[in-house]
């Protein structure tokens, strides 16, 4: 079913493609800092057992709900003896099941936050454009061999990608406090469990449980895979993008995800923002204890000083390695003068560009 999931992949984003196309290029900040600036996360829904008031550390982590807590979380009223946490949705009765079991003090601080959230935050807030997740078979020749893979093909990227240029006198596209615009990429690497295995999962509690197998991180892996997880990521590594505050835009098996897919996935993030509606772009939140608007004014402040001896174009930040690539990367640049006709010149050669990746992997 590989070939299938590379056509998938690939139709959607020539479909973002060729949509840019036919709309007036009024935006032109790339999505991931578009998402960043303007995208608040969603939030998850705790359903309360009756007795979590009883408890002064918890009670009184519900009354700052909301006002001295940064968190996109919300608060309800259960109906049974476990708390639940369920993942945002626009219909509650549907919305799917993150997390069960007994609310305590250190239950809902793991659930709240962990290290690797904090990791991902920062690294974003240091101005990455997308921070890759790479959640771990437990093989380790086969984990380090992919790593090796995906960290070579971000690199190559960071080398040849171009943002579209912003018109600072264009109102539609300022950008937001925050660190200075730059092409960077990262991968983590995350001990992986398995996911959709409500066995385990409820086994391994929140932050290891009685499940020795389980990492640390079992809430954000169940984040990171999604209100409805793809086929496959329970059987091996898998590969999560996430960008802006904390949204996850996709997470695949990563016997599934080459090159090709890298790039689209890369490409798309850093294209103009074609669609400012959040709910029509893909993805989901994760649940994050960050004060965005907070960091991002400290993140510009940081910028404004590191700018004041150095260009404040935007430039590609690089590390220096030598890749050999078999097909040359289309910038993501859309010069000003750009017309209409080429404007769909442009979205033609994107998509050959990927038809021709898809069709050189199948």
């Amino acid at each position: 079913m590989g070939w299938v999931r590379r056509w998938s992949l690939a139709i959607f984003f020539l479909a973002v493609t060729l949509a840019r196309a036919t709309q007036c290029p009024a935006c032109t900040v790339p999505v991931f800092r578009y998402g960043l600036d303007h995208w608040q996360a969603d939030n998850y829904r705790l359903e309360l057992p009756a007795n979590a008031s009883q408890d002064g550390q918890l009670a009184e982590f519900f009354r700052n709900l909301g006002t001295a807590l940064p968190l996109n979380l919300e608060a309800k009223p259960g109906t049974g003896l476990e708390a639940r946490l369920l993942f945002p949705h626009a219909e509650e009765a549907r919305s799917p099941l993150v997390w069960s079991g007994l609310l305590t003090p250190a239950n809902l601080a793991a659930l709240t936050d962990s290290p690797a959230r904090r990791e991902i935050a920062r690294r974003i807030l240091s101005g990455e454009s997308v921070v890759w997740v790479l959640v771990e078979s437990g093989k380790q020749a086969e984990d380090d061999a992919l790593a090796a893979r995906v960290e070579k093909r971000l690199r190559y990227l960071e080398q040849v990608a171009i943002l579209q240029r912003i018109d600072p006198n264009d109102p539609d596209s300022k950008l937001g406090p925050g660190p200075a615009l730059r092409v960077k990429f990262s991968l983590m690497r995350i001990p992986g469990a398995a996911v959709g295995d409500p066995a385990r999962s409820k086994a391994a509690q929140v932050n290891g449980g009685s499940d020795t197998g389980a990492p640390a991180e079992t809430l954000l892996l169940k984040m990171l895979a999604g209100p409805k997880p793809a086929e496959g990521l329970a059987d091996g590594s898998w590969l999560a993008a996430v960008f802006g505050r904390g949204r996850v835009l996709g997470a695949w098996p990563a016997a599934d995800f080459g090159d090709a897919e890298i790039e689209e996935a890369c490409l798309f993030l850093l294209g103009a923002c074609s669609c400012q509606v959040k709910r029509q772009n893909p993805g989901w939140d994760m649940l994050m204890n960050v004060n965005w608007p907070e960091e991002l004014q400290a993140a510009a402040v940081k910028a404004a000083e590191a700018t004041a001896v150095t260009s404040p174009t935007p430039t590609n930040i690089t590390e220096t390695v030598s890749i050999t690539s078999g097909a040359k990367l289309i910038p993501a640049v859309v010069p000003e003068t750009q017309s209409g006709l080429a404007l769909w010149l442009g979205a033609a050669g994107c998509a050959a560009i990927g038809l021709f990746l898809v069709l050189r992997r199948s």
